[in-house]
């Protein structure tokens, strides 16, 4: 065989096992409806972890047929400089080129280990151009307003089938219309002309499906967005969001991602940037399941932020981690991680009794991804082999590359190759919140919040060992408190939440507790949630008037039995006070004192 004949081999399968990627990933994403139908949320999980290893699974079975096709031909250079060419002609009309050409990035990366970017084997786009695509009304269909808005929800409501009735589908119609009503008033006044577009899928995430559309004024769009719930009664809808600030908390950054079945995604991306003017297309992918090539978007930003601006790197504002060097650029939204060679300080005398290894911190992070975030932990993007120019580094951030993080970072005179890259985005860290904000209400919210992010987070099986250490938590720019540093992160069901012992004699009340508590790691005591809390003390009565619960024995007992039954738990990404809460049914699967 010719290198063309070759070539084009190797081009074709690589295409077909993309096409074998996508074929399952659709055929995963479609089982959503009927889990939601049947209430089967276990399912649901399982489909969520079969969706997220596809990826993988089809690149490592094409990887094995690589090499038992063409040997060692198949981790040279040429080889795959040919193949780029052949595969080029193969997507160039397809819709999904740009996901196309980052499945091949991902062959190229697997099997010839590269470092930095090889623009002769990968395809690089500081700006792409648009690849072939429908038009938004192939994905979305339209009502138009008639004079009765209650009308115009009856049918957007019929529009979406399910295997489930609804409890009371009229109203629901007649509930969501009054907000309507309510919304464009202020706007129409009496000139009531609009229409609704809505996505033909609806989007399934947790026990929610989701209407997503946008109402379309003359000049303006405004997003509609519908959770509906399958309860014992049957479906309902739940309340009715029409703010863009509550689009952005649906589509956030610390939720898991949405099962919905559109196939030409670039024109649900238009869609949804319509609604949300500053929706970042790579968090966008990774809300819809893409997360390979919501990296590709995001490298791609990247560079290009780099190249404009010409920043520096440099160390992230905040405390100094024992376990991470966190850098970012000043006026970049993400923040970037690299594990230290050992546990240790740099810019403190402290001690640190980490002994956490690099393998356990990555064990921790992928623990994580496999979680259900339940809108409280903040999505994680793992880069390997990238490379960058030297000059763009400050030179403190260096000196601390070279101390800390040698088997991560290699230095030479011209650039800086980092091997292992955690990247996430900012959110400020919650005592630098406490020292910045001067809003009491402001305070009292996120107080208030951060009580129910500890039930989230434990909700969702997670548990932050380091329980109080409050610089492992931040604040988003809507207001929601998550976590973001995972090396402390355990299995709630392996921890033993205990009644601290009280000594037996006088010799025990003048030794230090641990010389006569015998405890393990896994061991948690109540009275510790208390006297070891990262809340100012001034403040601790406030978190205490709503999360005293937190402090019991009884609450987090009860959490864990219910965590060990398999149940899931309701994930309410909107303020719960505006929920229609019409139906008891809805608040059944949500822990106690449920956030407003």
């Amino acid at each position: 065989m010719t290198i063309t004949d070759v070539a084009d081999h190797a081009a074709r399968l690589t295409l077909d096992a993309f096409d074998g990627f996508n074929a399952a990933f659709r055929s995963i994403t479609r089982r959503a409806q009927h889990r939601f139908e049947q209430c089967d949320w276990q399912g649901g999980r399982r489909d969520a972890a079969e969706r997220m290893d596809a990826y993988e699974t089809a690149l490592n079975e094409l990887v094995s047929q690589l090499e038992f096709s063409f040997g060692q031909r198949a981790r040279e250079q040429p080889f795959w400089v040919a193949a780029k060419e052949r595969y080029a002609l193969l997507v160039e009309q397809r819709y999904d080129i740009d996901r196309a050409e980052t499945f091949f990035n991902s062959v190229t990366r697997k099997m010839m280990q590269t470092v930095g970017l090889n623009r002769e084997i990968e395809f690089f786009h500081l700006h792409p151009a648009p690849p072939p695509s429908a038009p938004e009304t192939a994905i979305c269909q339209q009502f138009v307003y008639g004079g009765d808005t209650a009308a115009l929800v009856r049918s957007l409501l019929d529009a979406f089938p399910l295997g489930a009735a609804f409890q009371d589908s009229n109203r629901d119609a007649n509930r969501i219309a009054q907000e309507i009503d309510l919304r464009l008033w202020p706007i129409l006044e009496r000139e009531f002309r609009y229409s609704v577009e809505t996505i033909y899928s609806l989007f399934f995430r947790n026990k929610v499906a989701y209407i997503v559309g946008r109402i379309v004024l003359d000049r303006r769009l405004i997003p509609l967005i519908i959770p509906l719930y399958n309860g014992p009664g049957g479906v309902y809808a739940d309340t009715v969001l029409l703010l863009e600030s509550d689009a952005k908390v649906v589509f956030s950054f610390a939720y898991a991602p949405f099962f919905v079945d559109v196939e030409r995604y670039g024109a649900l991306i238009r869609f949804l940037t319509s609604i949300m003017p500053d929706a970042k297309p790579a968090e966008l992918y990774t809300s819809f399941g893409y997360d390979r090539h919501g990296k590709t978007e995001f490298y791609r930003d990247l560079h290009r932020f780099v190249h404009v601006s010409r920043e520096q790197f440099i160390i992230a504002p905040g405390i100094e981690g024992a376990v991470m060097i966190a850098f970012t650029l000043a006026h970049y939204d993400f923040v970037f991680k690299v594990i230290k060679d050992r546990p240790r300080f740099l810019r403190s005398r402290w001690e640190t009794s980490k002994t956490i290894t690099k393998e356990k911190v990555r064990f921790q992070y992928d623990f994580v991804s496999r979680r259900d975030p339940a809108g409280r932990m903040v999505d994680t993007q793992e880069f390997e082999n990238l490379r960058f120019r030297r000059k763009r580094f400050d030179p403190q951030l260096l000196w601390e590359f070279a101390e800390a993080a040698k088997d991560a970072v290699s230095i030479t005179e011209e650039y800086v190759i980092i091997r292992h890259l955690y990247v996430q985005r900012k959110v400020l860290p919650l005592p630098m919140f406490f020292e910045s904000e001067k809003d009491p209400e402001g305070i009292r919210r996120i107080l208030i919040d951060f009580g129910y992010f500890l039930k989230d987070i434990a909700a969702s099986g997670v548990f932050p060992c380091d329980l109080f250490n409050t610089w492992n938590y931040g604040v988003t720019p809507w207001g929601r408190v998550v976590l973001y540093d995972y090396d402390d992160v355990m299995p709630i069901e392996r921890i033993r939440f205990r009644e601290k012992p009280m000594p037996h004699d006088e010799a025990q009340e003048n030794e230090p507790e641990e010389n006569w508590i015998i405890a393990s790691d896994e061991d948690f005591f109540m009275d510790e949630i208390d006297r070891y809390s990262g809340i100012p003390r001034p403040l601790k009565a406030v978190f205490a008037s709503t999360h005293g619960d937190l402090y019991t024995l009884e609450f987090w007992n009860a959490l864990m039995e219910r965590v060990r039954s398999g149940e899931v738990f309701d994930v309410i990404p909107y303020d719960r006070s505006r929920r229609f809460g019409y139906t008891p049914a809805a608040s059944a699967h949500s822990l106690p004192h449920s956030p407003a």
